[in-house]
């Protein structure tokens, strides 16, 4: 129940977090991209836990998706500075 409360605010924050800082212009397609990343995602990490579970072990997968996970959180965070920064007042403003 925890794990998709926290779902739900994710992906609704992602969401905010998109549709405030997109052109009008460009809108439906970001919304359409974000659509098909949020339906593709956890498949794709699904079959690379399966393949991982599968030539080493469930614990190697765990770890590993988690390692991952983790370094990607690090990687957006270190290479988008306005992400971090993100106000809503901010966005708002600027408009």
């Amino acid at each position: 129940m925890l794990a998709g409360a926290a779902d739900t605010v994710s992906v609704v924050s992602r969401g905010t977090i998109v549709q405030s800082n997109t052109p009008d212009v460009l809108r439906g397609r970001v919304a359409a991209a974000e659509l098909i990343v949020g339906q593709a995602g956890p498949d794709v990490g699904n079959m690379r836990g399966g393949l991982i579970a599968g030539a080493t072990s469930g614990l190697v997968a765990l770890v590993s998706g988690g390692l991952l996970c983790v370094g990607a959180v690090a990687l957006v965070g270190a290479t988008t500075p306005g992400l971090r920064r993100f106000s809503t007042t901010a966005s708002v403003e600027d408009r």
